[in-house]
């Protein structure tokens, strides 16, 4: 007890001093403070832009720009009366400047009058900008410069995620000193581990619509998901079309919805219809159309929150239902209960499908309540005919939701039936043999007899709230077979999107703690409840993940097998086997394992299907005509090239004919080819400076300038 009070002095010190150092640091850095421009650098590419009269071709060697004798040429040339600069603010202050702490925020209204305007780099609170001048600078630094700091967001964010998260930690291996506590105040225990699960459920969704917020760029099949709800058909770009159309129009035919109530009613009477999406239904669609009423923007990131939204409440229920499931597993273990719902909630692969705009959520949801269900009715012995029917609608729904779903509910089934014949063979031969001992006791033919019922009859379920589905089963089954093979990326998609990197290390525990008990001949398992029902779990999500793997379409994708391993994590409870007598060593290791998890939601690089705008791609700033030859299909643009990257003030034209090519007459324009920028090219473009400026997989994006205006 002692050590406890120094440990939770010693917390509440450390939390006060970085709380307090906060909010100094943010007061001192609001305070404005002098400092200065310089490293002034001529911009020769975008001085050039801003004299167009400037003919390039004579400093050309080989087809490379010789920036020595340009530069040269720009300032002493003295009919070139604008120059552009990249610089740096600079300062006095040794402190108080752009650093690990601190953004900076130059105020760059008091230039000289030969500044004709500056502003900072694309990156917030960067301290590089470019200036555009009337004259050369010549000077070292332009002085008296004020700026402003603020604290990093990425620095308050990991400052908040690890101090809620050490608070979390600290209540749960504190449990039973604060329900003592408590006790005094007269409130319930149970209301207590509400309060507990309700914190991890705030500080989980806090992470998700954080994430969700900072994604920058649809995946390919996002786009394939806006076009079905809104459009009810497969994302496909009318190439004729394209002709001198701006970008926001572009992105206006294929992402924007009708805002009205009434053409989401029209919307969601077609997706009963036909999704026509070959592989999933209208359930997911027709939820995420009702979150799109009201919006009929082309913005991707408005989008994405309300996709993220919607996500976040089927990651609530089936929270809910986690919580339920874990409760029934442990009973009174709470600090257990806890930990499961802490990693389970901060999981990489949960997060990922929390952004992602595909009902890979809905599933992992979905998996979680059909499970607590169908454990729950038969440990307590529910069985009803209004359970029944209950059940067979969830399930029905669930079918809805992938049709993998399926896969998960006959493994379920199968895992059933053959218990039940364990349960036979345990009551009738009195065998001890515990390869053989059922995991769940099923007593009668009767409750096969009622889940074949409850899980047959859900087709029907799946049928009437979905008139296209059995064409859509018809339609994944051919595709299944057509696939079959097992993934060599498996187990590290559970290594690292479920376990973060630590079940090599569990598995070697799990393997190290078996012969230690083995050789101290002690029993391996000590009073965890309901182990055997743990391993019924585990054992069901890990065949899932096989069997989904084994048919999955795209080896690569974790998407197929991820819905699952969240239930895989139950594993982590082989640790408390062999070390739940040591408590010291239990909460070592359980605060170790919740902070490594905390840590790892702080990079996004470790969630899937999460991307941020490339700045080596997103190169389409200048006005100016864009070309496509041959690179414009379906989602894409030129090629597997995001659409997050169209820049919606430019104009675009999709050719697809060479000899077309000779018709631009623009005095520069970008132009984006498929292949490499051959010597075909090159005679067609003959008048043109070429620079490549982006490629990406087979893709080259090419910036032309004609070199003789007069030609």
């Amino acid at each position: 007890m002692k050590n406890k009070k120094i440990l939770l002095k010693i917390y509440i010190i450390f939390a006060s001093v970085i709380m307090a150092s906060i909010i100094i640091l943010a007061l001192l850095g609001k305070k404005e403070r002098i400092g200065y421009l310089s490293e002034f650098k001529i911009n020769i590419e975008k001085t050039i832009e801003l004299n167009d009269y400037i003919d390039i071709e004579e400093f050309t060697i080989d087809n490379k720009l010789n920036y020595d004798a340009i530069t040269n040429y720009i300032l002493t040339n003295e009919s070139i009366s604008i120059y552009s600069y990249d610089f740096r603010i600079k300062y006095y202050d040794k402190v108080f400047r752009n650093s690990d702490i601190y953004d900076v925020y130059p105020i760059l209204n008091n230039l000289p009058d030969y500044v004709q305007s500056a502003k900072m780099g694309n990156n917030q609170g960067t301290p590089f900008g470019n200036l555009i001048s009337t004259k050369i600078i010549d000077i070292e630094k332009i002085d008296n410069i004020k700026y402003v700091l603020k604290i990093k967001n990425k620095l308050i964010f990991y400052i908040i995620n690890i101090t809620l998260g050490i608070i979390l930690i600290y209540l749960i291996i504190n449990f039973n000193d604060f329900i003592s506590f408590i006790k005094g105040k007269n409130i319930k225990k149970e209301s207590i581990i509400y309060f507990y699960a309700l914190l991890i459920l705030i500080f989980s969704i806090s992470i998700r619509i954080y994430w969700a917020t900072q994604k920058d760029i649809f995946h390919q099949d996002e786009y394939y998901t806006v076009s079905f709800v809104n459009y009810q058909k497969w994302l496909k770009m009318d190439l004729s079309s394209i002709k001198n159309i701006s970008g926001y129009e572009i992105l206006d035919s294929i992402l924007k919805s009708d805002n009205s109530i009434k053409d989401c009613i029209n919307d969601i009477k077609e997706l009963y219809k036909n999704t026509n999406d070959p592989q999933i239904s209208n359930l997911y669609y027709t939820i995420l159309r009702l979150f799109f009423i009201g919006t009929d923007t082309i913005e991707m990131k408005e989008l994405m929150i309300r996709g993220a939204v919607l996500n976040c409440i089927f990651f609530i229920i089936g929270y809910i239902f986690l919580y339920k499931l874990l409760k029934l597993l442990f009973t009174d273990k709470n600090e257990y209960i806890l930990f499961f719902l802490f990693i389970m909630s901060l999981s990489p692969i949960s997060i990922t499908f929390s952004h992602f705009l595909r009902p890979y959520q809905m599933q992992e949801m979905f998996f979680v309540v059909i499970t607590y269900i169908t454990i729950y009715t038969i440990y307590y012995n529910k069985y009803s005919f209004g359970n029944l029917i209950l059940t067979s609608i969830i399930t029905g729904l669930g079918y809805l939701i992938l049709t993998s779903s399926m896969i998960f509910v006959f493994i379920l089934s199968a895992m059933l039936f053959i218990n039940y014949m364990l349960t036979l063979i345990k009551t009738k031969t009195k065998i001890n043999f515990f390869m053989l001992q059922p995991l769940i006791e099923i007593k009668s033919y009767k409750i096969i007899l009622y889940y074949a019922a409850a899980f047959i009859s859900a087709l029907l379920v799946s049928r009437i709230f979905y008139a296209n589905f059995f064409g859509m089963l018809f339609n994944n089954t051919d595709r299944a077979l057509g696939t079959i093979m097992i993934s060599n990326n498996l187990f590290n998609f559970i290594n690292n999107y479920a376990f973060n990197g630590l079940l090599i290390l569990l598995l070697i525990f799990m393997i190290e703690g078996a012969i230690i008990k083995l050789l101290e001949k002690r029993k391996h398992i000590n009073n965890i409840c309901n182990f055997k029902l743990i391993c019924f779990i585990i054992i069901l999500s890990f065949i899932y993940v096989l069997l989904s793997d084994l048919i999955a379409p795209y080896k690569f994708e974790i998407r197929y097998t991820g819905t699952a391993y969240m239930l895989l994590l139950l594993l982590y409870i082989i640790i408390f086997l062999f070390i739940q007598d040591n408590n010291k060593l239990k909460y070592f290791i359980l605060i170790s394992i919740s902070l490594f998890y905390i840590y790892n939601i702080t990079d996004y690089k470790l969630f899937s299907y999460f991307y941020k705008k490339d700045e080596k791609l997103d190169v389409l700033k200048e006005n100016m005509h864009v070309y496509g030859y041959k690179v414009f299909y379906n989602e894409s643009f030129y090629g597997y090239y995001s659409l997050g990257y169209l820049n919606t003030n430019l104009y675009y034209t999709y050719i697809d004919d060479k000899t077309k090519l000779n018709d631009i007459i623009d005095n520069k324009f970008y132009f984006i080819v498929k292949d490499l920028y051959n010597k075909d090219y090159d005679l067609i473009f003959s008048s043109y400076k070429k620079e490549k400026i982006s490629s990406y997989q087979d893709t080259s994006i090419f910036k032309l300038v004609k070199t003789n205006l007069n030609n």
